[in-house]
């Protein structure tokens, strides 16, 4: 399946053109116009053909047909890091499993004690919606349930400590806002009507780490909320790299075609009834994954 994968675009591209010489007898013009015609429809059938083929074959894989139970000694089985406790009985391991040509997927952390590593990990593994896993002393754990993805659909947070193995796991929220951390403001634009106000901001220690962007619509004079009430991005980038209002009343956004798509998946679902608009500019913003003009990222 991989061999296919790499070869699909090398044997389509080795298909031969659909030109002919340009020098055709008159007489034969008429077959030669309908031969190539011919001839160019069945390259591109067979072009198609192949693709869907191809993706058929690899959609028919389920990678989770393999056996529920997770062993270290499994040929896909790949550790990726592992923490002692501090008396050295118990570990902790982070580990994935190898799917090939499409990386690793099913990643998790096991709460093992030195006899369990010989056992199926499913039964020692805490959810994967938990991060920055490590251990506190000998029976607790942290954890921290990224808040953002609830904060932006409007489902209600609710954080419970578990037990796993003996040891309890304490759960925190994680908003990737550190106590040291202060607000600044990017960008902040009173719209033409003079109702709203656009505010871009990011929390950060200082200019030479910057976390990623919120976006908030807010009555004029209104106060900030702490996350955005429009957007909130990631760490990965801020996909809104640049905005303003429109003589509309409504929002126009400018990203590259990196991002531009994505910006969906990050817009606050009871955001204020305010339309957006995006302009994929890969000339100005090309480069760019961060909304500031300050630093030039």
């Amino acid at each position: 399946k991989k061999l296919l994968v790499l070869a699909l675009p090398k044997f389509v591209a080795s298909l031969p053109t659909s030109e002919f010489p340009l020098e055709i007898p008159r007489c034969q013009k008429r077959n030669f116009l309908h031969t190539n015609t011919l001839y160019a429809t069945l390259k591109n059938t067979v072009k198609k053909t192949i693709i869907i083929l191809t993706l058929a074959i690899l959609t028919s894989c389920n990678f989770y047909d393999r056996k529920e139970e997770v062993f270290m000694t499994d040929q896909d089985y790949v550790e990726n890091d592992r923490q002692f406790s501090p008396d050295s009985s118990m570990v902790l391991i982070n580990y994935s499993l190898d799917l090939g040509a499409f990386g690793y997927g099913q990643a998790g952390t096991a709460i093992l004690k030195l006899s369990d590593t010989t056992k199926n990990l499913r039964g020692f593994t805490i959810p994967n919606t938990l991060t920055r896993v490590k251990w506190i002393d000998n029976e607790n754990i942290s954890a921290q349930f990224d808040i953002l993805p609830s904060l932006r659909t409007g489902d209600k947070v609710e954080l419970k400590d578990i037990e796993i193995n003996g040891i309890k796991v304490k759960v925190s929220a994680l908003d990737y806002i550190d106590k040291d951390d202060h607000k600044e403001i990017e960008h902040r634009e009173l719209s033409p009507n003079g109702q709203f106000e656009l505010v871009a901001y990011r929390y950060l220690k200082n200019r030479s780490n910057l976390n990623f962007i919120h976006i908030s619509v807010i009555p004029v004079g209104g106060q900030i909320p702490k996350y955005g009430n429009y957007l909130i991005a990631d760490m990965q980038s801020d996909y809104v790299l640049n905005g303003t209002w429109t003589e509309k009343n409504e929002l126009k956004f400018y990203s590259n075609s990196q991002y531009s798509d994505l910006i969906q998946y990050y817009l606050v679902n009871d955001r204020e009834k305010i339309g957006y608009q995006i302009v994929t500019d890969d000339k100005e913003y090309g480069s760019k994954y961060r909304w500031t003009k300050k630093s030039g990222i």
